[in-house]
């Protein structure tokens, strides 16, 4: 009899796999995840809040990631039970974040929020560290089975005050670390040598000692790329319909006329645009990205920047519906522009890594996606927000414009 707590997926020969409903069901977390993060800029993007904003990304996507990867390697014996106490430890985080963003920015002193939250990150990171067979050693994204960046986060939930933040900052670049140190292949060969040293010694004539097929059996496990792709390419999707959904909940609450009608008309075509560049011109949801061109962990490495970026362009937009023909706070400016010149960095290095840009694509698109942003943000400090979500909009356009032209929809990847 089958066990009901494993998607059941039927064993034929196709090569490419795709995302079952359980893990379409687990994503859905991200839409609540994106959503609260927005209060953390909501209040005022100053270098605090962004500050805060990053560290609470970076743990939400590395809890995703884990159990993303679990279900990437573990294809048909996905337990579904194991995905479900994932998301619930993802939602207990998210449901904590407007408190934490409230206790640390609005300085009120309640520190219970943050000791809520270190406990399901730590929690949910454990046990989503686990899923993997015995034996299996990650060799694309490592960290997700180690617990080094873990420790200063469980010793933080006796620290009172600031020094909770620290060892959060601590512990989440340890795992940075980790990210671009840390080898899946050396580690396996690590571990391989000292087994096989152990079993050297056990073949010693000893007989009270257990025979060599009692030594464990140590071995690689790599993520599926099509299906490693397509959940990637997902979790930006998700992200874009979290940012359309705040834009147009900002829409719902300001006055009709046809300067709003404009403002959100651009700012669809700006998240239309990005989605075309990022997915139907890209891979894995990164812009300019070709398959098969850089490492897992690398893309997924700029996965998390890129995402993070896309989550911030939703509160800048919201900002400017909400001023309408009013000029956009000096925050709220650099914001908008910032975010946008650096997705378009992002999408230079990817272009540049994968080796699909010449070096005349390159340079058009350090001078359109990052210069005149950038060039925005300075020199548009009397500009109606509108009109600077007008311009930038038609930034991203003219990027899509030129990948249609340019570029063959993969069907394409």
């Amino acid at each position: 009899m089958s066990d009901p707590n494993i998607v059941d997926e039927p064993e034929d020969t196709r090569v490419e796999r795709h995302a079952s409903w359980a893990e379409l069901f687990f994503d859905l977390v991200v839409v609540a995840g994106v959503a609260a993060l927005a209060h953390v800029l909501g209040s005022g993007p100053d270098l605090a809040a962004l500050g805060l904003y990053a560290l609470l990304f970076l743990t939400f996507w590395l809890s995703w990631t884990t159990f993303m990867l679990y279900s990437n390697v573990a294809a048909g014996k996905t337990r579904i039970t194991r995905l479900l106490i994932g998301m619930f430890g993802l939602g207990v985080m998210v449901a904590s974040v407007p408190g934490v963003a409230h206790s640390v920015l609005g300085h009120d002193g309640d520190l219970r929020p943050l000791t809520v939250f270190a406990i399901a990150y730590v929690a949910t990171r454990i046990y989503g560290s686990k899923s993997w067979s015995k034996g299996e050693v990650l060799l694309d994204f490592p960290v997700v089975q180690a617990s080094a960046g873990l420790l200063p986060w469980i010793v933080s939930i006796w620290v009172d005050g600031q020094g909770k933040l620290v060892l959060w900052a601590v512990g989440i670049g340890l795992d940075l670390l980790l990210i671009l140190v840390v080898s899946g292949d050396r580690i396996l060969k690590r571990i391989q040598a000292k087994f096989a040293a152990q079993a050297t010694t056990r073949r010693r004539p000893r007989r009270d000692l257990r025979p060599d097929s009692d030594v464990p059996a140590i071995h690689g496990v790599s993520v599926d790329p099509a299906h490693f792709s397509e959940r990637l390419g997902l979790f930006v999707i998700i992200v874009l319909g979290e940012s359309v959904v705040q834009v147009i909940g900002a829409a719902a609450d300001a006055h009709y006329d046809v300067g709003l009608l404009a403002t959100g008309l651009a700012s669809f075509v700006l998240l239309a645009g990005m989605f075309g560049l990022s997915v139907v011109f890209g891979y894995a949801g990164l812009p300019h990205l070709r398959a098969g061109r850089i490492p897992a962990r690398a893309a997924l490495g700029l996965h998390c920047l890129v995402t993070g970026v896309v989550a911030t362009v939703a509160v800048s937009l919201s900002s400017a519906v909400k001023h309408g023909s009013d000029p956009l706070s000096d925050q709220g400016r650099w914001l908008l522009c910032g975010a946008i010149a650096a997705y378009f960095t992002l999408g230079v290095v990817t272009g540049v890594a994968s080796h699909s840009s010449d070096l005349q694509r390159t340079a058009s698109r350090i001078i359109t996606g990052i210069a005149v942003p950038l060039l925005l943000g300075l020199l548009a400090t009397d500009v109606a927000g509108r009109t600077l979500v007008v311009c930038i909009a038609l930034v991203v356009l003219a990027h899509l414009w030129f990948e249609r032209r340019l570029t063959p929809i993969p069907g394409h990847v």
